[in-house]
């Protein structure tokens, strides 16, 4: 347990940096305060120090100056953790009021924008009081624009908030964009925020605006869709025409029949006279019963039960899309977006 306990003690020199550092200050001892502190903001420190460990330090650096009285020293730390982190803010519970009215001054020397880090949240638009909360800071009153821009074409963008701010700005959106009427689309935004100095005095001319950027990806999330059946092809669908061939093959065999008639009987019987008039008959009637079939089936080379059978099918297949596309409609309609930060886009 000792050597665990040791590990976790080495693992984060920083941590117990600070710590010391808060506690010596919460005593009152500002110096020996200051003398941790400022180990962590020096060049040679030799550990690792996170953003937010050195913001700390600059603003308790600030603090401590604040408190001896020493307004330029404590605006140049103040002002050093603003550039960190715009969000630097003072607990009025565990600084007095001369430091926290020092922190003020500082914040009006130096202007900053800031955006917080976006979080991964579901948005469901069908719900009013659901929705994603942009969080924005100046320090101090600021011109500003935000706008939800997306990507690649950044035709497509939501202006979330166009005016005056000073200090920190929430903004809702509900997920939908006001330019197509619809929720957002599954893509990849650049949150943009635009600023400018708004705190300046009278005849103080405004400097180049401000800009803070992040990316953020929108997936939708919905019941599961259903597919449409394909258009239905040759192989799925009864022959509705008999072939141009039918009807020429039907008189090819109506010939045969009646050239038969006449021919067997005539082999056959040669020597019976008798089978001339049935022969005859024969004959005319097969050829006859040929050229009949083959008129009729060249002018009607529909097959009426195909025909009727095919509608059907089709029928059916329009039906069932129909209804897949009212369920799935249905299903869209309830789409959720799911918000995640992205990083390097």
């Amino acid at each position: 347990m000792g050597v665990l306990a040791s590990r976790a003690h080495a693992q984060n020199p920083t941590d117990d940096v600070i710590k010391k550092g808060i506690a010596a200050y919460d005593g009152f001892l500002v110096d020996g305060a200051r003398a941790f502190f400022r180990q962590i903001v020096s060049a040679g420190y030799p550990y690792t120090v996170t953003d937010s460990q050195r913001v700390t330090a600059f603003k308790y650096l600030g603090a401590s100056f604040a408190a001896l009285s020493l307004p330029d020293s404590a605006y140049r730390y103040f002002s050093a953790a603003l550039d960190h982190d715009p969000f630097t803010d003072l607990d009025p519970v565990k600084f007095s009021t001369s430091e926290i009215a020092a922190f003020e001054v500082a914040k009006l020397q130096v202007f900053r924008i800031g955006i917080r880090p976006i979080l991964s949240a579901v948005v469901n638009p069908q719900v009013d009081s659901s929705s994603y909360v942009f969080q924005f800071v100046s320090t101090h009153r600021a011109r500003m624009k935000v706008e939800l821009i997306r990507q690649p074409d950044e035709r497509l963008r939501e202006t979330l908030f166009s005016g005056d701010a000073d200090g920190l700005k929430r903004i809702k959106w509900d997920g939908l964009m006001r330019s197509t009427g619809k929720i957002a689309d599954a893509a990849t935004y650049l949150l943009r925020v635009e600023a400018t100095d708004a705190g300046l005095g009278a005849g103080q001319a405004a400097g180049p605006p401000i800009i803070s950027t992040v990316f953020l990806r929108v997936e939708h999330s919905h019941a599961l869709l259903e597919d449409t059946l394909p258009t239905l092809n040759d192989s799925m669908l009864l022959a509705d025409r008999i072939p141009p061939s039918a009807p020429w093959l039907d008189l090819a065999k109506g010939a045969v029949v009646g050239v038969a008639s006449v021919v067997l009987p005539a082999v056959l019987l040669s020597s019976d006279l008798s089978w001339n008039v049935h022969a005859t008959v024969g004959g005319i009637l097969g050829i006859a019963s040929g050229a009949g079939s083959f008129l009729y089936r060249r002018n009607k080379r529909e097959i009426p039960g195909n025909v009727t059978e095919n509608l059907r099918r089709k029928q059916q297949r329009e039906a069932f899309n129909a209804g897949v596309i009212a369920r799935n409609e249905q299903s869209l309609a309830g789409t959720k977006l799911i918000i995640t930060p992205l990083k390097g886009a």
